[in-house]
């Protein structure tokens, strides 16, 4: 094994915990109920086909989202995914917008033997990160009636650590496992700033720490038709799960600088800690079809439901409602054994999606939609190597909301996906 690559892939992991830690200027309201902002659960090649990824599996690609893909592994893949963009949200009256970076998953696949693939990986599945100021009247001295300023805010997430494995039974039917550690935290914060220099101001702190072991499994079956033509049909999934938590609190008084927007301490009122409790985490299914021409193009079709009107904290619910998403997209390669002609090689794709939210809020249903391109950069390889890299990008437009929601939101979405495919497990023949 190759120590160099090895050393990389502890920077990469560094990297990611350093990313995923540092401050952003994202600023999503929505990220205020159940668990945070749902990260996208593809790898960049599937975003940039709206998402259809059940019936996908490739020998140098690492597709997470069904574990039964591993099996078709035949390089030992490292693949890094960075996503950034802008949203912008709205209502009758008033817009803003705010942007957004970080990694979106860091993976290793590797072939053990034919027809059988292990995969180790870390990526994001939600993200918290609000920041709205809110003002109202209050009667101060049984007359006095001033506005006081409520600042809402939150940041945090969950992560997912796993290793999966997909084995081929047979020459079409594969399956496949992913299991692991699903941990994270989430802070929210509610200061409120009095107008008079007699009241000073307060705030309340808690803080939910999750951990819990996960699954998911999945499966494939492969049907020749032709010569260069086959239907891959794929499924996966995971039932209803209980996570851990654990509850801390704290209140305290704050003397506000308004010239400076600064708050220092001045007395803890009152911390708790280590209230237990469970968070009901809610099943997901989805199944999909992948018609594909050898070397030559595919096109999919996925559909996916999520049961969040399950979800619970602490025994109490949220405003979410199950979702569901139906995505449609393809891949198209002018001549993936081309000569000459670099742009021959390069694989073009499209896709759109659309469906329900998992947010119900005032009693309105939330649909989004999107519209997703992408491209597959092939990375000239050195002479006598066995590797073969490639740079995937996508673009993801998507919308949130309608006319009947307090808020519509639309994602501008730009992902990168680094893959380097090579034969690590060698051994040398020659000093």
């Amino acid at each position: 094994m190759h120590w160099t690559k090895v050393s990389i892939l502890c920077l990469l992991v560094g990297l990611f915990l350093v990313a995923n830690n540092a401050t952003a200027q994202d600023n999503s309201p929505y990220s205020r109920y159940g668990l945070g902002d749902l990260n996208n659960n593809q790898n960049t090649v599937n975003r940039g086909m709206g998402g259809v990824s059940q019936g996908y599996a490739d020998p140098t690609s690492v597709n997470f989202s069904n574990p039964a893909s591993y099996s078709r592994l035949m390089l030992t893949t490292l693949d890094v995914g960075i996503e950034g963009g802008a949203r912008s949200i709205s209502d009758k009256n008033t817009r803003f917008s705010s942007g957004f970076g970080t990694i979106s998953y860091l993976q290793i696949g590797i072939p053990v033997r034919k027809n059988w693939g292990l995969n180790l990986g870390l990526r994001p599945v939600t993200r918290v990160t609000y920041n709205i100021q809110q003002s109202k009247d209050a009667i101060f001295h049984d007359t006095l009636k001033l506005p006081i300023a409520n600042r809402y805010e939150g940041s945090g997430g969950l992560y997912q650590l796993h290793a999966g494995t997909g084995v081929g039974i047979g020459e079409h039917f594969s399956i496949g496992v992913n299991v692991g550690y699903l941990f994270g935290s989430v802070e929210t914060n509610t200061r409120v700033i009095y107008p008079v220099s007699d009241i000073n101001a307060t705030r309340h702190m808690t803080r939910v720490s999750y951990s819990s072991f996960f699954y998911k499994v999945g499966m494939q079956y492969k049907a020749k038709l032709n010569k260069d033509l086959d239907l891959t049909i794929g499924a996966s999934g995971s039932l209803q799960q209980e996570m851990n938590a654990r509850v801390e609190t704290l209140s305290e008084t704050l003397l506000y600088n308004a010239s400076s927007n600064d708050f220092t301490n001045l007395d803890t009122v009152a911390y708790a800690k280590g209230n237990r409790g469970k968070v009901v985490y809610p099943a997901d299914y989805s199944a999909g079809i992948m018609l594909r021409k050898l070397d030559k193009w595919m096109l999919g079709v996925d559909f996916n439901s999520t049961q969040w009107g399950n979800f619970t904290r602490f025994g109490a619910a949220d405003s979410l409602q199950n979702a569901w998403k139906l995505s449609i997209g393809g891949q198209f390669v002018p001549n993936a054994m081309a000569l000459s002609g670099y742009w021959n090689r390069v694989a073009y794709r499209l896709g759109g999606y659309y469906g329900l939210d998992y947010l119900k809020l005032g009693g309105e249903n939330m649909p989004i939609m999107g519209f997703t391109i992408g491209a597959g950069l092939p990375v000239r390889r050195m002479p006598y190597s066995n590797q073969y890299s490639m740079i995937n990008l996508a673009f993801d437009v998507a919308h949130r909301g309608n006319g009947n929601t307090a808020l519509k939101e639309n994602i501008y979405r730009f992902s990168i996906g680094f893959t380097l495919s090579d034969r690590w497990f060698i051994k040398k023949k020659y000093d």
